[in-house]
This record gives structure tokens, C-alpha cells and sequence, in this order.
């Protein structure tokens, strides 16, 4: 049984305690990373939340601009109808 006892428990002792510190150093240094991920990712996500904002509103833009270009592509067709619509009150006017 004197094989299980240590020689020097108290030096055992000093490099547990050593170990148990540089752990600590360790395990401090993870923390304080793990802090710098977190407010990075909360930054992020907060923009992409913005990005996406811009974007939503964006589509709309584009959205409203298909609608405009339809019609300025029927003034061309409006144009002639007009044309007509005026031959003909200009005609019955003459004939009047």
C-alpha cells in the first residue's frame, strides 16, 4: 500500500494548483472569446434584419416600376386610340 502514497504530496499539490490555474487562464480567455462571438453574431443579425428590410421595400420599388413601364408601354396604343376618338368628333363636328 505505501506505493499509492505520493513522496511528496505538497509538490503533487503545487502542480495541481499550477494546472488548475492555467485552466482558469484558459477558460477565462474562451469566455471572453465566446463574448466577441456573441456580439458578432448579434451584429450580424442585425444586419441582415436591416437587409432584408431594404430589400422588402426595394421589391416594392421594383414592383411599382413594372406597373409604371406597362403603362408607358400602352401609350404608344393610347395615342392612336385618341387619334381616332379625335378624327371622328373632328369629322361629325365638320359635318355638323
Amino acid at each position: 500500500m505505501a506505493g499509492f502514497i505520493p513522496k511528496n504530496p505538497a509538490q503533487i499539490l503545487n502542480r495541481a494548483d499550477t494546472a488548475l490555474t492555467n485552466v482558469d487562464g484558459v477558460l477565462g480567455r474562451v469566455e471572453g472569446t465566446l463574448a466577441s462571438v456573441s456580439e458578432t453574431l448579434s451584429s450580424a443579425t442585425s444586419t441582415l434584419d436591416q437587409t432584408n428590410t431594404v430589400l422588402t421595400e426595394v421589391q416594392g420599388l421594383l414592383t411599382e416600376l413594372q406597373d409604371e413601364i406597362a403603362l408607358i408601354r400602352q401609350v404608344p396604343e393610347i395615342a392612336a386610340q385618341v387619334s381616332e376618338i379625335h378624327a371622328i368628333v373632328t369629322t361629325l363636328a365638320a359635318k355638323g
